[in-house]
């Protein structure tokens, strides 16, 4: 009976959510706007909006972000998910990921999507018309040929269908077998450096879905990219639940530090010269498999630094921080299409990409954060943006910790 009370105690204890989750959340936002915000000036992608003279120097920030901003929103995504299961049964914690994931997903797709495409083939010479008359066409076809699309809010739908299907395996986990388990691996990355190692069923799990689907191609359309994901959900779940396992992180993430700075390095040297996607190994060759593993690597080396540093620089965690939790989701939905439709306007006016660069990012920084807020103070936006129960009541408190 004691053991149980200690173990349901322990369970109470780490339910609690860790400062540095929120922090990195944030961390991850802007790294996610800054590089949505470089991206009509980055050579080496296609965008819904192009500038005529783009910037190597801003396809190279691009380039930085691409290999870990989005697994740590996903491993964030896992950490979550121990905390939310902790005090929330399977149906509860399903429910709660419709009501943060897939209504925003479907409001977003037919209220926040369309404007990104109607700007895309406006820009494009495609349609001459108003945004009222391009409403209908959204529907005709799929994105790129055609125009439905769902844009960066893959992101909502891959994270929702992450936690279906983990679901059976993090109930598993919760349990004295699953925690064994955790605390086993937490033993074999103790040593340093070999959390790092953790990068290896990444690769061995993409290298399986490129034997099954070998037309699959990278960088936008490769599935087997973006089922990386499903491992950094479940590492987060497992660090959030197995205090060894954020322990290994505490003493190792100097060391993950160095490598993801050599790695991003090295990937800039890369790219610079020419047109590296032209320079791209031949698919499925010894080459490619080096590469993509790499890129892995680095990615994960770059999540263990982050999450190193946001604990030990930041332990005690920030009001302000804790209030901006509920714009957070509104601000990742409406950011992209405030950049499009400024960009489309902005660009003309600013022939220097860099320049450029320099105004629409404080433009549509400052537009989407007011438009996020003020989208707590609605009901109905609440609910069509996914944010907690409670936002209206934070929305001064937020005010009040951003002057």
């Amino acid at each position: 009976m004691d053991n149980d009370r200690r173990e349901t105690g322990q369970l109470s204890a780490r339910a609690q959510r860790c400062p540095e989750i929120e922090v990195l959340r944030v961390v991850a936002l802007v790294a996610v706007f800054a590089a949505h915000a470089a991206q009509p000036f980055n050579p080496w992608d296609v965008w819904h909006v192009q500038s005529p003279a783009p910037s190597k120097w801003l396809g190279e920030l691009v380039l930085f972000f691409a290999p870990w901003v989005m697994p740590l929103f996903v491993l964030l995504g896992g950490a979550s998910a121990w905390y939310s299961l902790g005090k929330r049964s399977a149906p509860e914690y399903l429910d709660e990921r419709v009501t943060r994931l897939i209504v925003p997903l479907a409001a977003g797709i037919l209220l926040v999507v369309p404007p990104q495409v109607y700007f895309d083939r406006r820009q494009h010479g495609l349609f001459d018309g108003s945004f009222v008359e391009f409403y209908p066409r959204f529907f005709d076809g799929l994105y790129p040929r055609g125009n439905f699309a769902w844009s960066h809010l893959w992101f909502l739908g891959i994270l929702a269908l992450l936690a279906l299907i983990t679901l059976p395996l993090f109930q598993w986990l919760r349990g004295n077998a699953g925690r064994r388990t955790m605390s086993w691996v937490a033993a074999v990355c103790d040593r340093p450096g070999l959390i790092l190692l953790l990068a290896i069923p990444m690769v061995a799990l993409r290298a399986s879905l490129w034997m099954l689907f070998p037309h699959a191609r990278p960088i936008t359309t490769d599935w087997s990219n973006r089922t990386i994901l499903l491992a950094m959900f479940v590492y987060g779940y497992m660090l959030a639940g197995e205090p060894r396992l954020m322990t290994d992180v505490d003493r190792q993430w100097k060391l993950a530090l160095g490598a993801a700075l050599v790695f991003s390095a090295g990937m800039f040297a890369w790219a610079w010269p020419g047109e590296f996607t032209k320079r791209f190994p031949v698919p499925f060759t010894g080459e490619y498999v080096l590469v993509w593993s790499t890129y892995a690597f680095g990615g994960w080396a770059w999540c263990v630094a982050l999450l190193g540093a946001a604990r030990s620089l930041g332990r005690g965690g920030s009001r302000f921080i804790e209030r901006a939790r509920d714009v957070l989701n509104p601000f990742y939905i409406l950011h992209q299409t405030l950049i499009v439709a400024l960009a489309f306007y902005l660009i003309p006016r600013f022939p220097d990409p860099v320049q450029a660069y320099l105004v629409l990012f404080p433009i549509a920084f400052a537009a989407t954060v007011v438009l996020a807020v003020l989208s707590t103070r609605s009901s109905l936006t609440r609910a069509l943006l996914g944010v907690r129960h409670g936002g209206e009541r934070h929305y001064h408190a937020f005010q009040r910790s951003a002057l």
